[in-house]
Parts: structure tokens; C-alpha cells; sequence
């Protein structure tokens, strides 16, 4: 069995970092418009649907932290929309651009950090994207044939160079998850949150962090701005159980990732020359 599915994840619908569509007007009548990052995270938002949308999508993966929430610790100060109705509302014209481009996909959803959205929050943006019953999982797992995949947002974060370690040891959990509790295999394991891009694999399973659809923040600039660079897009997974006829993975994946923006330097001129003064008397 094949099938291809589209993950999703860290939108952050409200912040000032994330997407919001290009005309928004809140609950209050309050028009929003896009900040210079906004719209430069819209226009690849919709570019990147439409470079996938040739293909036949099976099922669309939402991986967690959609929207913003309400930032306690920063009081609200990284917000464009404050309150979580309005999140919503534009979460939903958010992914309304999925749905009218894969309208007969599936669709799965998965609750992202406590911090940025709780289930309720998810549940209600589902049925309303979908107009129909859904449910929203903390960890989702999808049998594809006789290949599984397992999605969950969060995984162990690293700020270091080297960002595979995290990722060995999902791999490495799942071998003990199997060995020592007679868990199912899982041959690949798919996370979110860390807002960078990173794969690990063995011949027989993958580990993948996905990108994320945020702006470079206040909080993951306060150490250094050349540091933690966020990688934007996201990734559609091949999926062919067919493979494991050869002890192979039986996923592959496609990335589909934008730059960050570089900072703007500012250029000194030279200042202007004295003119000479004449004196006339």
C-alpha cells in the first residue's frame, strides 16, 4: 500500500513570528494586517501548497501548535492576536487553504505544547476546518499496510550543532518501546516543536523533526541571532510498505523548505563634505 501525507505544524496563528492570512478582521471588527515577516511567511505559505498540490495528497497531519496561545510568561507581548477566539478564527482561513486544495484527504490532528494550545482549542478549529466530527490525539499512530508511522509534537530539543542525538534516540526507544513492552514497531517517527529541520535513519526506520511555519523570536534570539535559525516549510511523506519486503524503510520523504530572512544592514554614508564659507566684506 501507498500513500502520501502532508504534516503541518507549528503555524503559530497569533504571533507576531507566524502566519495570519493577508486580510484578517477579528471578532471585535479589528482590522489586522501582516507585519513584513507575515507576509513574507504567507507568500511562501501559499507557494508551498501549490507546489505540492499536483500531487494526490491521502492524508494531511496536523503535528501540534497551531496556534499561539496566550504567552503568560511574556504577558502577551509577542502577540498580534490576543485572544483565542480570534486565534482560531484565523487558524481556520489558515489551513481553509489546505482544505481547498486537498479537500479529499483525511485529516488528523494532534495537540502541540500545553504552553501554546490546549485540546479544546485544536478540537474546535478542527470541526470547524473540516465541518465535521474529529478528534484531536496527543500521539497518533497510522497504519499504512503493514508500515507504521507514529506522529507526536514534541521531542527532545538541542540548540547545539549537532542535532541528530534526539533523533537516535527516538529511533533507539522505539527498538526498546518493541523488545522490552511488546509495543508495535514503529518504522517511522515523526516530530515537531524544535523548529528545525533534522533526519536520522537505519535501514529499517527514520526519525524526522519537521520544520515549522515561525519566524525567528525575541525568546530564540536572546542567546545569540546567528543561533537558533528556524527552518521554514514542511514535509510530505511517501509511504510504500511494499519496501519492507527488503528490510527496507519503508518511508521516504520530500522536503519542501524556504530560507530564513537575513537581518537588513544598515549602510553608513560618508558624511557630508564642509563647504567652504567666503567671507565677503
Amino acid at each position: 500500500m501507498q500513500k502520501k501525507i502532508l504534516v503541518l505544524n507549528d503555524l503559530h496563528v497569533g504571533s507576531s513570528f507566524g502566519l495570519l492570512p493577508p486580510t484578517f478582521t477579528d471578532l471585535m471588527g479589528n482590522f489586522h494586517s501582516q507585519n513584513a515577516g507575515q507576509k513574507y511567511l504567507w507568500e511562501r505559505y501559499i507557494a508551498t501548497l501549490n507546489r505540492i498540490q499536483p500531487q494526490k495528497i491521502d492524508v494531511v497531519v496536523l503535528n501540534g501548535d497551531i496556534i499561539d496561545g496566550r504567552q503568560p510568561k511574556e504577558k502577551g507581548g509577542p502577540l498580534t492576536l490576543h485572544r483565542y477566539p480570534d486565534q482560531r478564527e484565523a487558524c481556520i482561513k489558515v489551513l481553509a487553504e489546505v482544505k481547498k486544495r486537498f479537500p479529499e484527504a483525511q485529516y488528523f490532528w494532534i495537540s502541540g505544547t500545553p504552553y501554546h494550545e490546549i485540546e479544546d482549542e485544536v478540537f474546535q478549529v478542527a470541526n470547524r476546518v473540516i465541518n465535521k466530527p474529529q478528534t484531536v490525539q496527543r500521539t497518533l499512530k497510522l497504519g499504512i499496510g503493514n508500515a507504521t508511522v507514529q506522529f507526536h509534537h514534541e521531542t527532545a530539543f538541542t540548540s547545539a550543532q549537532t542535532k541528530g542525538g534526539s533523533l537516535e534516540r527516538e529511533i533507539i526507544n522505539g527498538y526498546l518501546a518493541e523488545a522490552q513492552n511488546g509495543w508495535d514497531t514503529v518504522h517511522c517517527e515523526v516530530r515537531a516543536h524544535c523548529h528545525y529541520f533534522a533526519y536520522v535513519g537505519r535501514k529499517d526506520r527514520l526519525a524526522i523533526v519537521c520544520p515549522a511555519w515561525q519566524l525567528q523570536t525575541d525568546y530564540t534570539t536572546k542567546g545569540s541571532p546567528n543561533k537558533n535559525i528556524p527552518d521554514l516549510g514542511c514535509v510530505v511523506l511517501n509511504v510504500d510498505d511494499s519496501l519492507l519486503e527488503f528490510g527496507c524503510c519503508p518511508v521516504t520523504f520530500t522536503p519542501y523548505l524556504y530560507k530564513h530572512p537575513c537581518s537588513a544592514v544598515i549602510n553608513l554614508t560618508e558624511p557630508e563634505e564642509a563647504h567652504d564659507v567666503q567671507i565677503v566684506g
